[in-house]
């Protein structure tokens, strides 16, 4: 669900990244919906409420590969602080949002 001007957001990594989880409760989470600034690009998701782009992150967990073929999955290195790999990349034409999260903070590339 795209965030509205009065979002709360699940975390604040920091550098303007903001995260809500995707699934159910604390102990069911199957990914992330990560927002950012979109650095110039042209935002696949038309452009988020207080200029946002967003993109999704799929956690690499039993029946993941299944249920996604094909689609790219991240591995949960450590849940506290969260610590994900690979690294995260907009998926929007010309925008240079990269980075890793990691001990629970954004780690621009």
């Amino acid at each position: 669900m795209a965030p509205s001007e009065e979002t709360e957001f699940d975390l604040d990594l920091g550098h303007g990244v903001k995260a809500n989880w995707r699934g159910g409760g604390e102990h069911d989470r199957a990914g992330l919906l990560e927002y950012h600034q979109c650095d110039g690009g042209i935002c696949r998701s038309g452009g988020l409420p207080g200029g946002l782009c967003g993109g999704s992150i799929l956690f690499d967990l039993p029946g993941m590969r299944e249920a996604y073929p094909g689609r790219e999955l991240w591995t949960v290195e450590q849940q506290e602080p969260l610590t994900l790999s690979p690294s995260v990349r907009c998926g929007c034409r010309g925008c240079t949002h990269h980075g890793w999260i990691r001990g629970g903070r954004w780690v621009p590339a």
